[in-house]
């Protein structure tokens, strides 16, 4: 598969699905516009090198919102498990 980042084409072989892998592309091909356009506002002909740097810093961030919204979904999960098995092992004690 190649893509185009910045005017400069790309081309790398994907071990996954090519619904997959061209997913990946339009996603880092949107991140790298909208780090394009943020890095627009702040000078006329930004370097390539930021803009990549950005794009870099933009979808490592958003991965690490999710991983911690991940996170948190995994301990409410735990915690809402616990204590419902807690619930139902004194519901049984109860009865027994």
């Amino acid at each position: 598969m190649t893509i185009d980042v910045l005017g400069q084409p790309f081309t790398f072989k994907a071990d996954s699905d090519v619904f997959d892998a061209k997913a990946v592309a339009d996603y880092v091909i949107k991140s790298v516009d909208q780090a394009r356009a943020q890095c627009a506002q702040k000078t006329l002909f930004p370097d390539k090198g930021a803009i990549l740097i950005l794009t870099a810093l933009n979808i490592t961030n958003e991965f690490l919102e999710l991983k911690n919204k991940y996170d948190q979904l995994l301990h409410n999960i735990s915690q809402r498990s616990e204590n419902l098995l807690h619930t139902l092992e004194n519901q049984l004690a109860f009865k027994a």
